[in-house]
């Protein structure tokens, strides 16, 4: 697979600038996402182990158990016991905490008064005994405890695989969790790399710039590093050795494409590496500034090629209006696809008479781990009825996030003693797994089946998922204003529902 990657078109050869282990990274990481084989052997193998871990009677259990153990290192690392009653999860041993890091309680004395989650918890109200975990934990075990969502009704608990929105194991998340055992948002460059990858270009521009991040391009000075008998010294000024940083920073030929475009780079001062240097430039420009520089990066490479190759060398006014010329065309495509694609789409529609309509949304904030909910009432004439904007704390992740504002859309219906509700939403999980049959045991199974237990009020109930370009502004509108003042005035300040945003008409 390398060779195939690497060689040219004109013979088999050809020089492997990088490792397969680095190419198969994923992108965001500095890779091209290429499949790793023998990592994606064993999260395949993973899937029969979880298959064990969920029915340990089996005879296919007692067949496979012994020739699957190879992989039991990756379930060890993605499961986590869903709490119902708590009263079959160690404190000390199991993990349980949420979150993608350490689920295990590290560094505390086990104290042999409270032996099972069940003695964290207040059997009658369904609720932590905070004063307990307050005893017991610092602060951020505190906050981790308290954020997980506890059921009214009676659950059991279950094993769940933490890196997937239902419940059970999926090649991807075992792969994935094999190819980076961190979260892609803290390896480094991330933002770069997603920079690169989410750029508005072909894809043979994207992947030349992944080259030139890299420092995997031909250049005379890379070739002499492979021992290449070549006269090291730039094509265009023939003043210094062809480094990628000379050639794509230094070299007077992109310098003047960068001043033709405004696009001075020369105050970007960074010590380290032609990534460090290169990431602190490309990060802090805009998106159509990156595409230019990813333009420019490309077409210095053309015209380095046609001068080395050919001998003919491009003026700088010839390279500046092919990149023009080139961005014009490609944001054509863009308008015609994009016209095609909202075409396409369906437009938000009123409820039936008599049937209101509620759109809920949220947004997470990491920091704190709090989230807001925002709920919009909408009547047959699509009238607004209402609108509710709702304060969570201690929400584990954005997912939780979701799963409450749609537990808050129907609380609002339910308090405002609707009969027939639609609710509607982005969160294609929370709805899916309203509308299943299927006994979930996701980590967000408490909340889930206290949303259908409140669904019990209503004559006529239904959840459905629409797209993000499909609600109404408004609800966007009123998230982000919930979360700005969030932000300003700090969560305890904030009433369960602002008066100052619900309305009737």
């Amino acid at each position: 697979m390398a060779k195939f990657w690497w060689m040219s078109q004109s013979s088999s050869k050809g020089i492997h600038w990088c490792s397969w282990s680095h190419l198969a990274k994923p992108k965001a990481a500095g890779g091209m996402g290429f499949r790793d084989m023998s990592k994606f052997n064993v999260a395949l193998l993973a899937r029969q182990c979880w298959r064990l871990v969920r029915q340990p009677s089996c005879f296919l259990a007692l067949v496979l158990k012994a020739s699957l153990w190879s992989a039991r290192g990756l379930i060890e690392k993605g499961y986590i016991w869903r709490i119902g009653s708590g009263a079959s999860i160690n404190i000390w041993n199991e993990p349980w905490l949420p979150g993608w890091g350490d689920n295990r309680v590290r560094n505390h004395d086990n104290d042999i008064r409270y032996t099972n989650v069940s003695n964290l918890i207040d059997q009658s109200s369904k609720q932590w005994r905070y004063e307990v975990i307050r005893e017991l934990f610092d602060d951020d075990y505190v906050a981790r405890i308290c954020s997980i969502p506890l059921p009214r009704v009676d659950l059991a608990d279950e094993i769940v695989w933490k890196y997937e929105g239902s419940d059970c194991y999926s090649v991807k998340s075992g792969y994935r969790l094999l190819q980076n055992p961190q979260p892609i948002s803290s390896i480094s460059f991330s933002d770069f790399y997603n920079a690169v990858w989410s750029l508005d270009l072909p894809s043979k521009i994207k992947i030349h710039m992944w080259r030139v991040a890299n420092n995997l391009l031909p250049t005379f000075d890379n070739l002499q590093r492979r021992r290449l008998a070549v006269n090291n010294v730039c094509p265009f000024c023939q003043s210094v050795g062809e480094a990628v940083a000379h050639l794509l920073r230094d070299c007077d030929f992109v310098c003047q494409l960068m001043r033709v475009f405004q696009l001075p780079c020369d105050h970007i001062v960074v010590s380290g590496s032609w990534l460090h240097w290169l990431e602190a430039f490309f990060v802090r420009l805009s998106a159509s500034s990156r595409r230019l520089v990813a333009m420019i990066y490309w077409v210095v490479w053309f015209s380095r090629n046609k001068l080395v190759h050919e001998g003919y060398k491009s003026s700088v006014y010839e390279a500046a209006s092919f990149i023009k010329a080139f961005i014009r065309e490609q944001d054509s495509v863009s308008v015609l696809n994009d016209h095609a694609r909202h075409t396409g789409i369906a437009r938000w529609e009123a409820p039936d008479l008599f049937v209101v309509k509620v759109n809920f949304d949220s947004a997470f904030n990491l920091q704190d781990r709090s989230a807001i909910s925002g709920a919009v009432v909408w009547n047959s004439e699509g009238l607004i009825l209402a609108t509710c904007v709702v304060p969570n704390s201690n929400v584990s992740d954005g997912f939780m996030a979701e799963a409450l504002a749609c537990k808050d859309a129907v609380q609002v219906a339910k308090d405002m003693r609707f009969s027939e509700v639609i609710i509607e939403g982005d969160s294609l999980t929370v709805v899916k797994k309203l509308n299943s049959t299927i006994h979930d045991s996701s980590i967000i199974a408490p909340i889930i089946v206290d949303i259908k237990d409140l669904a019990k009020s209503f004559s006529s109930i239904s959840f459905h998922f629409v797209r993000r370009g499909q609600i109404r502004l408004r609800i966007h509108w009123l998230v982000g204003l919930a979360l700005f003042k969030n932000r300003a005035f700090g969560l305890g300040q904030c009433h369960r529902r602002w008066p100052l945003l619900l309305r009737r008409i």
